[in-house]
């Protein structure tokens, strides 16, 4: 088993998250408002937590009952929590665990798995994960809505799902680090939902070769990742306006006016005009990181 922590009263320093004994930390990607200013995860204190070692496994929870919502809002719910991974620095290949805090009863899981299946079309149902008590994760991996599960000991009538990858240690109460309350957690499989984790012999998001250069940037761009095979701007420019010279200006951007016409679903504008600017973002993304 490994030992983690979990909280949103504050931010301990990752010092103090080790001296803890804490091997990754469970961390919000929703605002805790002005009750719970720390409660959101943000970059800074994502490279502070990696620089020191320690995991992160995802979390979203807004309201204790959000998934009563349903499925578009666990839609709307899962496009803003994977924003913030990607604008924290993670991937978005790796699970987010969604929260169900509090004692559903057997009628609202219907909502509640709805949800869940709101925020697979936007992760995909390999990445979706739930935490709440032992009847409401039980059901919702039975229903195969959820892939991983996080199980707090509150609401579980002192039973445990064989299946779940964390569990949080209620009974162990809380552990003050650096100041701030935390609850204690144990993952209890190899992969429980860390950043950092990559199965055996894969590589994080690998390129499918068979994909055209274009379709993969595309891809690539969209989900935040931006890997060794975006190596060739221009053969992606090429690619995107047919190999016509006319459509660059003197500056080297593309022309839209020469290139093809507005695409009335795109507001009238072109899609070598909106992907010309992603180009360029895509360049000083590589320049930044050295590649």
């Amino acid at each position: 088993m490994i030992f983690g922590l979990d909280y949103a009263g504050g931010r301990p320093s990752p010092s103090a998250i080790v001296a803890a004994g804490a091997s990754f930390v469970c961390r919000y990607l929703s605002d805790g408002g002005a009750e719970l200013p720390a409660k959101l995860l943000v970059p800074d204190e994502a490279a502070g937590l990696r620089a020191a070692g320690i995991d992160i496994v995802s979390n979203w929870e807004t309201t204790a009952d959000r998934m009563l919502d349903g499925y578009s809002a666990g839609v709307d719910d899962a496009g803003a929590a994977l924003a913030q991974v990607l604008d924290c620095g993670g991937r978005r290949d790796r699970p987010i665990y969604f929260s169900a805090d509090f004692d559903a009863t057997p009628a609202q899981q219907a909502p509640i798995n709805a949800y869940l299946q709101g925020c697979a079309t936007v992760l995909g149902a390999s990445n979706v994960g739930v935490y709440g008590g032992y009847w409401v994760v039980s059901r919702a991996l039975d229903a195969g809505v959820a892939a991983y599960a996080w199980q707090t000991q509150a609401w579980s009538g002192g039973q445990q799902d064989p299946r779940i990858a964390i569990l949080q240690d209620n009974a162990a109460g809380y552990a003050t680090v650096d100041g701030v309350q935390c609850d204690m957690d144990w993952a209890l499989i190899t992969d429980y939902g860390q950043w950092s984790y990559v199965p055996k012999g894969d590589t994080v998001t690998a390129p499918n070769t068979e994909v055209p250069l274009t379709q993969q940037f595309f891809t690539d761009f969209m989900t935040g990742y931006i890997g060794p095979e975006i190596t060739d701007v221009k053969t992606i420019r090429e690619q995107l306006t047919g190999g016509r010279d006319d459509v660059y200006t003197d500056s080297g951007q593309i022309d839209a006016q020469k290139s093809y016409p507005g695409w009335p679903q795109l507001g009238g504008r072109t899609l070598v005009d909106a992907v010309a600017q992603l180009l360029d973002d895509v360049e000083a993304i590589k320049a930044k990181l050295g590649a």
